[in-house]
């Protein structure tokens, strides 16, 4: 007795006269495709007069997400952003990982839709590239989900940190300029949130320098925008028009004694630049300019600009170095106690064209 034939959706495309994904899609209950109703009537009526009987395929398990790694970008308006993550990327692809980048705007409710998104999906870690907000949630996921911070140290997080040491950036820039003889600066900021703490403590640097050079602290302006005002630069490069402004103002005052000007990022310290060139100002002849973050722009030749390294396509490395860490030590039960790992990378001071002596 010759052995029975499985029918097959070929046959019954055959039968049809109908293509094999056709047949396949109407017998799936495919509902996003649409074929007409006489046709889906003539598939079913052959399918069941041949004798097939279709069996519903168990979707094949995903690890993509438990192979993810969520970055937590505040923007991606500077080129200190947008290297860091690309940074991150390329050293997560070499380890068989895949990245996801949020852009947060620095809000909470944003960070804590995408923590709790990572935690229900299952994400392999999260890396944070700037001061946190969500700092209560962090600490309550911190047991289930695997984070690394680059950012200043935050004593409130029990996380591993791969650390910028903002106050000591500032302080370099600071013993450089008073080097120079400037002894009179103005440090130019967008808003001075008590949470945004490299800001704060870039500041706290160059204070200190002063104080360690025997002069008044009070000597270092600041010269910051309101959160009005930087909201209204929703669009475009907002932090070198926030430089551009700032200096603006500044030089408008009756009376603006400082004869060096610090940004709080290279994006700004461009605006700065322009805009006392703009006014007919020479640098680093009348006034000189520092940035922070050593931005690729900055070392181009017509700019030039004086600014703080901080490695930033080393700390993507150590930062999935980091979360593989955490991994394997979770699954080894004598080191799930072990001491959160801390990561300090040198600033380098890379002095260019913008600073020179003070003049006079």
């Amino acid at each position: 007795m010759p052995k029975k034939t499985k029918v097959t959706t070929r046959d019954i495309a055959k039968k049809c006269q109908l293509s094999q994904t056709a047949v396949s899609m109407i017998l799936s209950g495919r509902e996003d495709i649409r074929f007409k109703q006489e046709t889906i009537d003539k598939v079913l009526h052959t399918a069941t007069a041949m004798g097939y009987v279709y069996k519903k395929r168990s979707p094949k398990p995903v690890d993509s997400l438990n192979k993810t790694i969520l970055i937590m970008c505040p923007s991606l308006s500077t080129e200190y952003y947008t290297t860091l993550v690309r940074s991150i990327t390329k050293s997560a692809a070499a380890k068989g990982l895949y990245t996801m980048t949020t852009y947060t705007m620095r809000e909470k409710k944003s960070e804590e839709a995408f923590l709790q998104t990572a935690q229900n999906s299952g994400f392999y870690g999260v890396i944070y590239t700037y001061a946190p907000q969500a700092v209560d949630m962090i600490n309550q996921l911190r047991h289930t989900l695997q984070f690394v911070l680059i950012n200043d140290y935050n004593e409130k997080l029990r996380v591993p940190l791969i650390e910028l040491d903002s106050k000591k950036s500032g302080k370099l820039i600071g013993e450089h300029l008073i080097s120079l003889g400037h002894k009179h600066i103005a440090y130019m900021s967008t808003p001075l949130d008590p949470l945004e703490l490299p800001r704060r403590r870039r500041l706290e640097g160059l204070k200190e320098a002063f104080i360690e050079a025997s002069l008044d602290p009070d000597q270092v302006e600041v010269a910051a925008l309101t959160q009005e005002q930087w909201d209204y630069y929703l669009l475009g490069n907002r932090y070198y028009d926030a430089g551009y402004q700032l200096i603006t103002q500044y030089m408008k005052r009756p009376e603006h004694p400082a004869t060096a000007f610090v940004g709080t990022n290279d994006q700004i310290s461009f605006g700065i630049m322009d805009g006392l060139q703009k006014m007919g100002f020479s640098i680093p002849g009348d006034y000189s300019v520092c940035g922070f973050d050593n931005t690729l722009a900055a070392s181009f030749e017509r700019i030039s600009l004086t600014s703080i390294d901080h490695s930033i396509e080393d700390k993507g490395d150590a930062a999935i170095r980091m979360l593989q860490n955490s991994h394997a030590s979770r699954k080894n039960p004598e080191d799930r106690k072990s001491a959160l790992l801390r990561l300090e990378y040198e600033p380098e001071l890379m002095i260019r064209s913008s600073t020179g002596p003070c003049p006079g």
